[in-house]
């Protein structure tokens, strides 16, 4: 009983570790956007245009279910070998953003080849990546008694 709810425990760490790194991979393109507007022209009034009622839960639920058929292997990858370090879930993070970015229908509006936009991509999945380090990836590989960092 100890066991399954060593791994009950881990399971639900890793969920809210990537429901967290999925929020922070949308919403760091959208301040960054809203920040880039605000600096460049002066208009602050982008964060209160986007509709965070009914675009937001919905990008977030798209991003959830698409982005984990690109890093679930990571994951458990990270689980299975007990991979601790934070560059794993950094370039993880930026791996996965940029090829939801460019390989989901509609994400990237039109994708055209731009280093700036996947530079853009690599930051927002960076910081998811840092934020699933911070949650869930510290520890990853608990459960397997693996020490490798």
């Amino acid at each position: 009983m100890n066991r399954l709810m060593a791994r009950s425990k881990r399971f639900i760490t890793i969920a809210v570790g990537y429901v967290a790194a999925v929020l922070t991979s949308i919403l760091v393109p959208v301040l960054l956007i809203v920040l880039l507007e605000g600096i460049e022209y002066g208009n602050w009034s982008m964060v209160f245009e986007f509709d965070w009622l009914v675009s937001f839960p919905l990008a977030v639920l798209a991003v959830m279910v698409c982005a984990l058929l690109i890093v679930g292997p990571a994951i458990f990858v990270a689980e299975r070998r007990a991979l601790r370090g934070w560059f794993y879930f950094a370039v993880t993070g930026a791996v996965t953003s940029i090829a939801f970015g460019v390989l989901v229908p509609g994400s990237a509006g039109g994708f055209v080849f731009n280093p700036g936009f996947l530079g853009f991509l690599a930051t927002a999945g960076t910081a998811a990546g840092w934020v699933y380090w911070l949650l869930a990836g510290r520890s990853s590989g608990s459960l397997t008694g693996g020490d490798a960092q």
